[in-house]
């Protein structure tokens, strides 16, 4: 997978694997997204860059705050992807494609001794030419608080949000890493069993309502989103969560159909990319490169809408 180590790239670095299990590892790297950097988004969002890959969930949830929040005609965006040589690439056509190849140079301009993974999203600034943040909810957070309608983060549901999203990451947006990236046997079976019984638990929440704190959009349904428009694509067939589909779900469908039809929503999910991110870049589990197809799915169905 490799990483910084000192402001280096090691490419056979990875402390992802502990004993056959995977664990996600904390960024080192410190927020700076501090109240001058947040009135400069509002003011002046044309001198940030968001730096996001198709393939990656976490970039997607930043991804759609962007275009939500308003900022996706304001803001440059600059993809990444391709194979993980040095980590994700920085594709052509970008803002920063002409000073940058690797994500790993944003970091180690950053900070000359960072030592850690070199992931996305990332905010850049293009005037301090340092990252501002690496976390997929801060950036998030940053863009409700400067962008426009609707709110993502409300007030009245804060308390309830920081308790719901940690589950809803433990039990399934990570879970589905951890049983595709398992090494042992149990630990697959505890990581597919977290992940079926928080498909069980979200499908009775949202049966009776349009979204996961009522009828109006959060953070949290762009999270959920993120992992769900995925699922049938990677996560149920090359992250082996063969148990059940996406569509076997009645209301977790049309939730994700929902958000799906949004306008700008679609233009921020490329099936093929993901299904190329996860494929071409996992040689332990896939070694001849192969790219299963995508399933046959209605993204555009209206029923029960």
């Amino acid at each position: 997978m490799g990483m910084l180590i000192d402001g280096r790239w090691q490419e056979d670095a990875d402390r992802t694997m502990q004993n056959g299990a995977y664990r996600r590892e904390a960024s080192a790297l410190p927020s700076r997204l501090g109240q001058e950097v947040l009135a400069a988004l509002a003011q002046t969002p044309e001198r940030f860059v968001l730096v996001a890959s198709s393939s990656c969930p976490w970039s997607h949830g930043a991804m759609l705050a962007w275009q939500l929040k308003g900022f996706a005609d304001r803001m440059p965006l600059q993809m990444a992807g391709g194979p993980r040589v040095e980590g994700y690439a920085i594709l052509p056509r970008g803002p920063l494609s002409v000073d940058f190849r690797h994500i790993h140079q944003l970091y180690a301009a950053t900070d000359k001794v960072y030592t850690g993974r070199a992931t996305v999203p990332v905010l850049w600034d293009a005037h301090e030419r340092i990252v501002l943040s690496n976390s997929s909810d801060d950036i998030m957070q940053a863009f409700d608080a400067a962008g426009t309608e609707p709110r993502l983060f409300p007030t009245e549901l804060a308390e309830e949000m920081a308790a719901f999203l940690p589950r809803l990451f433990n039990g399934l947006s990570n879970a589905v890493y951890r049983a595709g990236k398992a090494q042992r046997q149990d630990e697959y079976e505890h990581a597919t069993a977290s992940v079926y019984a928080t498909l069980h638990a979200l499908e009775e929440r949202l049966s009776n309502q349009t979204y996961l704190f009522g009828e109006a959009i959060t953070a949290a349904d762009l999270r959920l989103f993120a992992t769900l428009v995925r699922y049938d694509t990677v996560y149920a067939t090359h992250f082996r969560c063969t148990r059940y589909r996406l569509t076997d779900f009645p209301a977790l469908w049309r939730f994700t159909r929902r958000i799906f039809q949004i306008p700008g929503i679609a233009q921020t999910v490329d099936f093929d990319e993901i299904r190329r991110g996860y494929y071409l870049n996992d040689g332990s589990h896939n070694p001849f490169g192969l790219v299963a197809d995508q399933p046959e799915i209605d993204w555009l169905d209206r029923s029960g809408l």
